[in-house]
């Protein structure tokens, strides 16, 4: 039986372009089409997210878009993380304290060791509560028992052993297959915290007695869990517009051979650990299909199934052998746009109006940070209303020119 999956991708406030996406989906295709519901949802980061507050609302897809987007136009950035002055004192109270405590022997004030004074440059503990309240986990629940889902896959990286796991609820009798550990439990707001906590920038989450960070580190093929359940047609939305061979860089220009800032390193970054594994994966899944085509056409049309069953036969323990070889429909929705290019027009038009706090304040500072080389990095992290809704807008508008493509993956 033919399983449609949803695939989200790691991106910060750049997942106000997925909202988008699936707004569009839910309100502006057919009815046969805009009311399938997805079997199986998996998520990194910013859409491990959105894909908890889809899968809550998976008994009513009709409403299922205009929830997450009413989600994501009432969140502003001290949703995100604390930014007042108790979250500035704080931060340069342990930043003070641990020099004294590290790099000093004169201890003048008995300050005790207590671990590492510094675990990140953002406290999200305002995250934690927002997504606590807003988004029905009991639900998400009772949607996976009563069948109307198959499963909820999260992504996180385990920072004590390096590597990528899943947190995974799914319906009684359904096989995963694949290689990550995998952990199945209800998927509560910590396992989502974790999969959104960007090193060094959010601090990690204690699951057990392991930290978890964001699941886009060493997740090399996002698609696997999706297919791994069992998806065999996907909806894949990815965050980054790609680039064209020697094309310019927005924000540098051609002749600038400065040193690059810190911001504009992490930005880089960041854009190489979550936004250029979807291309791998996509590049990955055309080359299987094409050569399962081909093979068709030369060994005829019952290929797969002869060559699953010798697989099995054989007693092959390779996943693919277990869940058996099978073409996969998939269909990518990514920004016609550089998001880095949507930041700087919001910026130069914004700037006045949205407000620094005296922590954001500090660390452009310290950091170094310049809007324009620090495009990147900033696109990740604000979360300013306008700016959200200019994602949002982006987001809807390429789905719409993927219109047909669209319709053909969730047809049957």
């Amino acid at each position: 039986m033919s399983k449609l999956g949803l695939v989200l991708s790691a991106g910060g406030a750049r997942g106000a372009y997925e909202a988008g996406v699936i707004h569009y989906m839910r309100t502006a295709l057919p009815k046969a089409y805009a009311h399938q519901n997805f079997d199986i949802y998996s998520g990194t980061s910013v859409g491990a997210i959105n894909t908890v507050g889809l899968a809550a609302m998976a008994h009513d897809p009709v409403q299922q878009g205009e929830r997450l987007k009413s989600m994501w136009f009432q969140l502003r950035q001290e949703d995100i993380y604390r930014r007042d002055m108790t979250a500035t004192t704080h931060f340069l109270g342990s930043t003070v304290g641990g020099f004294l405590r590290n790099f000093l022997t004169f201890n003048p004030f008995h300050i005790p060791k207590r671990g590492p004074h510094f675990e990140s440059f953002l406290d999200t503990s305002p995250l934690k509560k927002f997504l606590a309240k807003n988004i029905p986990w009991a639900q998400m629940e009772k949607n996976i028992k009563k069948g109307t889902i198959d499963a909820v896959a999260i992504n996180v990286t385990n920072l004590t052993n390096g590597r990528n796991e899943l947190f995974l609820s799914k319906r009684k009798g359904l096989p995963y297959r694949g290689n990550y550990i995998c952990h199945l439990q209800s998927i509560k707001v910590e396992h989502i915290m974790a999969s959104a906590a960007i090193p060094i920038i959010f601090p990690p989450e204690k699951i057990g007695r392991s930290y978890y960070a964001d699941g886009g580190l060493r997740l090399f093929t996002p698609m696997s869990p999706a297919i791994q359940l069992g998806a065999d047609r996907l909806v894949v939305i990815g965050l980054r517009k790609r680039h064209a061979p020697n094309s310019p860089y927005l924000g540098r220009s051609r002749n600038d051979t400065s040193t690059p800032t810190i911001p504009e390193q992490l930005g880089r970054v960041l854009n190489g650990l979550f936004l250029d594994r979807i291309e791998f994966d996509m590049e990955q899944l055309d080359r299987i299909n094409t050569i399962v085509e081909t093979s068709e056409k030369i060994y005829g049309k019952d290929y797969l199934t002869r060559l699953n069953k010798k697989m099995k036969k054989n007693g092959s323990q390779l996943d693919i052998a277990q869940r058996g070889l099978r073409k996969i429909k998939a269909v990518e929705i990514q920004p016609s746009e550089f998001i880095n290019k949507i930041f700087l027009e919001w910026f130069n038009r914004d700037e006045k109006v949205f407000k620094f706090s005296a922590l954001e304040k500090m660390l452009v500072r310290v950091l170094d940070i310049d809007p324009t080389t620090g495009s990147d990095l900033l696109s990740y992290l604000i979360f300013a209303p306008r700016y959200i809704r200019d994602l949002f807008e982006l987001g809807y508008q390429d789905a719409q020119k993927q219109r047909k493509e669209l319709i053909d993956v969730l047809s049957h």
